[in-house]
């Protein structure tokens, strides 16, 4: 079951305006944007008991561009506790929890593995679209987190070859599969004219190279 969490990256698409708009209001009014996260967070809790009581198979909280559109500091003041909560309620249904947070993650890596029950965290783009190092991130958190991603879905997937998809695939498993917990993905989703033939090359190396020790 998918559940939104509330921040910059969510409100920049209910803002006149967008993102700046958001920033400014924060700025000018920060009492308002401190009682919207608070409606929407109370709300969504209460979307989350809901849905336990259907034992979903698990719970995916989608937070595309979090800290890409928002400082660290802001998604500990508007992110962190939905993102505990969902966690914790995950976590007492004996449930999987992820967390998708496209663009910048590696700082997002370690405060959720630190400070909230989070199991999984995807994509983990990789420079430049974002910040996450697959073999820096498998050492500081791979204990407490699964990890998914991180193929490049520009460079590699859109303008690459399907040896250079299954090279980077090769690497990923290589950087972030010693014993388990990664699941090997794209970072993010593949461009509409993204080759076939490098689609099944992705596949093929997932394949091949997807093996635990």
């Amino acid at each position: 079951m998918s559940i939104q969490v509330p921040g910059f990256h969510n409100w920049e698409s209910i803002f006149n305006g967008g993102l700046p708009s958001v920033v400014y209001a924060e700025a000018d009014y920060p009492e308002h944007i401190e009682e919207l996260c608070r409606m929407q967070t109370e709300y969504i809790k209460q979307q989350i008991d809901c849905i336990m009581q259907a034992r979903p198979d698990y719970i995916y909280l989608g937070s595309s561009g979090m800290l890409t559109l928002s400082s660290l500091e802001q998604v500990r003041k508007y992110c962190l506790p939905l993102v505990q909560y969902a966690c914790a309620q995950a976590k007492k249904y004996n449930l999987p929890s992820m967390l998708h947070a496209c663009g910048k993650s590696k700082a997002l890596a370690g405060l959720f593995a630190e400070e909230t029950d989070l199991n999984m965290i995807n994509p983990l783009e990789a420079p430049p679209m974002g910040d996450a190092v697959l073999s820096e991130i498998k050492k500081l958190y791979g204990s407490k987190l699964a990890l998914s991603g991180n193929i490049l879905t520009t460079d590699v997937m859109l303008r690459g070859t399907p040896a250079q998809v299954k090279e980077a695939c090769r690497k990923a498993i290589e950087d972030a599969g010693a014993g388990g917990g990664f699941a090997l993905m794209t970072g993010d989703q593949c461009g509409r004219d993204t080759p076939e033939e490098n689609i099944f090359a992705f596949v093929e190396a997932g394949r091949k190279y997807g093996r635990y020790n």
